[in-house]
Formats: structure tokens, sequence, C-alpha cells
């Protein structure tokens, strides 16, 4: 009866030692047959993570590449001195857009690792998210008008109180009008809709974008997985932030979907917000 027990322990043993494909042979009573099983799942479930990880540093690596390499070759032709003093001017703006391009996306790295943490803190509080997303509007109104993007907020008109983090929130209302406005044209809508859901409230932001297909619905929160499928078909961003805004939801105690159209004809992303920490509505 416990004969294959060591085989099942030689099997963890490897498995920890970064072995993978390993076949634990089923035997025995019920519960040896339960063990091996769970080894073999433990198996299948490892070498799926890891090869997640490894794409993902791949896209990575490639993110990273691509301004690198602007700003290495500028800053060579400047310390050459090929760059004449009226090219100055573009070379300068070069540097600083993809500088500020890698900022950004090291720090959506650094969110991402931060959201991954026992550690990560939530401070709730009494939030009238009424004001909270008439506040955000003016911000989007002004950069949508910029993009000739036509930008409209639904809201109650009245306080709509929750106990939540007020500054996640707005995180996530930022990550997704950034995602929503990088992919809607000129002259199309980007919205941003707010109403009471339960003992909650329920966010969307919605555009006249090109939208998603149901296989992009599906995989939209992964990291990096729409970047990889649309970069140079449409305008992505670093890859992250919808997976931010993904942690940042489930860290509320709240949800966040999507949609592949909505009724401005582009995405429609909802998230619930419970109406007190840890509720999930």
């Amino acid at each position: 009866m416990t004969r294959p027990l060591p085989a099942a322990a030689t099997t963890a043993r490897r498995l920890a030692e970064g072995e993978r494909g390993l076949r634990a042979a089923p035997g025995g009573p019920r519960e040896l047959t339960d063990l091996t099983g769970a080894l073999n799942v433990l198996d299948k479930a490892l070498a799926h993570s890891e090869n997640r990880q490894r794409e993902f540093l791949l896209s990575v690596s490639h993110e990273l590449r691509t301004p690198l390499t602007a700003t290495l070759g500028y800053a060579e032709a400047l310390a050459d001195g090929v760059v004449g003093p009226e090219e100055l001017p573009m070379v300068g703006e070069t540097l600083l857009s993809e500088t500020r391009r890698l900022e950004r996306f090291v720090q959506d790295l650094l969110d991402l690792a931060h959201l991954e943490t026992d550690d990560f803190r939530v401070e709730t509080r009494p939030v009238d998210l009424d004001a909270l997303v008439g506040k955000a509007g003016t911000v989007w109104a002004d950069r949508c008008a910029r993009h000739g993007v036509v930008f409209r907020v639904e809201r109650p008109g009245r306080a709509l109180t929750v106990e939540t983090d007020g500054v996640r929130v707005r995180q996530m209302i930022d990550g997704l009008a950034e995602n929503a406005l990088r992919v809607t044209p000129a002259g199309a809508p980007l919205v941003l809709a707010l109403a009471p859901d339960g003992d909650g409230a329920r966010l969307q932001v919605r555009d006249g974008g090109p939208g998603l297909t149901p296989e992009d619905a599906a995989v939209a929160f992964e990291r990096g997985t729409l970047h990889a499928r649309y970069q140079g078909v449409r305008p992505v961003g670093t890859g992250l932030g919808l997976a931010i805004v993904h942690r940042l939801a489930q860290r509320l105690g709240g949800t966040v979907t999507a949609r592949g159209h909505g009724p401005e004809g582009g995405a429609c992303f909802t998230v619930r917000v419970p109406g007190r920490p840890g509720a999930t509505g």
C-alpha cells in the first residue's frame, strides 16, 4: 500500500528542482491515486505558468528594445557631432518621447509587481463616486478635445457614496480611458458612465473605436496578449494597463469585464465597485 509513496515523494522533489513533463503513475488506494493525480495537475500548471512568464519576459524585452534603440541611435549621433543645429529640436523631442515611453513602461511593471504582493495597501473610506467621476471627466474632456474625440460623462448628478479607495478607483478610470483614447479616432465618442449597482456602483468606459472580438474580450486582461495581437495593426500601449486595472478591481473586492462592442460601437469595459471593502455585490 505504501510503495507508491516514495515514488510520489521523488516526483514532488523533481518538480521542486525544476523538472517538468513528469508523470506520476496512479495506483494503490484512492487516497494515493488522488495524490498522484494532484502531482500530475501540479506539473501541468507549473509548466503553463512558466511558459506564460517566459512569453511575458520576451514581450517585455521586445517592448524595451524599440525605445532603447531609438534613444541610443540619437545619443550616438549627438556624441559624434553629426546632428546639425537645425535638427536639435526634433532630436530632443524624439529623445524625450522615447524616454517617457520607457518611464511609463517601467512604472507599469512596478505597479503590476506591487499589486501582486500581499502588502499592497487599500485605504478605504466613504467616497462620493459622482464627484470623483466629475473631476475625472474634466481632465479627460480636455485630453479628448486635443485628439478631436467627442467626450461625454453620464453620472447621477447626486452623491453616490461607497466605502472604497478613491485613489485606486481613479487609477482604474484613467487606465481604461487611456486605453480607449488610444484607439478612438477623431470625431468618434468616448464615454465615462457611472450608475448605482445594488449597494455599490457600476463604472463604464465605452468608445467608438474598432472594438474587440469575442476572443479579444476573453483575454483582454492578460498581460501583453492584446498588445502582441495588435502591435503594428492599431495603436497599443505597454500591454500592461488592462492587467493593472483587473488587479486593482480585485483588490477592491470588485470586478472588471470587457465587452467587444458597446452602444458607441467600440469596446465597453465595466467595473463593479462593491459598497463596502471585500464585498462583491
